[in-house]
């Protein structure tokens, strides 16, 4: 759950959606509020061949329970955190928490992002050299826009865009991991300041 009284419901659902992804082990599968797939490995019992029906059934129709003992709080609420800081929310804040009635137990996980950072401007490689120039002159159609969140997807598709666009100029041995993207984040109010240099 994102905890944040200044966030649009629909950007603080879709954030939620794709953290939900992120948590480990995934819940047995539900239809209808049942999980047929755990009451078929249920119903297999251990079967004494690795074949038969009973087999089939565990191991092909069947799913086991997920157990709460392989949940690891602390790794999940750091890969939430993490997920969080990548999307632009620098200053957050996760905490977790697990509740068990009878034998069903449930983890809840409370995200508390402060404002996303913004791009305040983007600069790219200034120097004299071929390659800078040839980099500079992709600017154009570049990804990194000012005024757009800072998230490192992005970043990291910049890098491979500028990489494309240099193979088609020559540089065959070039890879995205020489661009380097130097993030400052002290100038402005929750703004950064992105600046590309070649390794």
């Amino acid at each position: 759950k994102v905890v944040d009284s200044t966030m649009k419901k629909k950007v603080r659902k879709n954030l939620e959606k794709e953290m939900e992804k992120l948590l480990r082990p995934k819940p047995n599968k539900q239809f209808l509020g049942l999980r047929p797939k755990l009451y078929f490995y249920n119903l297999a019992g251990e079967p004494k061949k690795e074949k038969g029906f009973k087999y089939w059934l565990r191991t092909k129709v069947g799913e086991p329970p997920v157990l709460f003992g392989k949940v690891n709080l602390e790794y999940n609420s750091d890969l939430l955190r993490n997920y969080a800081e990548n999307k632009g929310y620098f200053k957050v804040r996760t905490s977790a928490d697990s509740t068990k009635t009878g034998k069903k137990a449930t983890a809840e996980y409370k995200v508390y992002p402060a404002m996303q950072y913004k791009i305040k401007d983007v600069t790219f490689p200034e120097d004299s050299s071929a390659i800078a120039k040839t980099i500079s002159n992709t600017k154009k159609r570049s990804l990194l826009k000012p005024g757009k969140p800072y998230d490192l997807e992005v970043i990291k598709q910049e890098r491979e865009r500028i990489d494309a666009r240099l193979k088609e100029k020559g540089y065959f041995y070039f890879s995205p991991d020489y661009i380097l993207a130097k993030v400052d984040s002290t100038k402005g109010n929750h703004e950064v300041s992105i600046k590309l240099v070649v390794k």
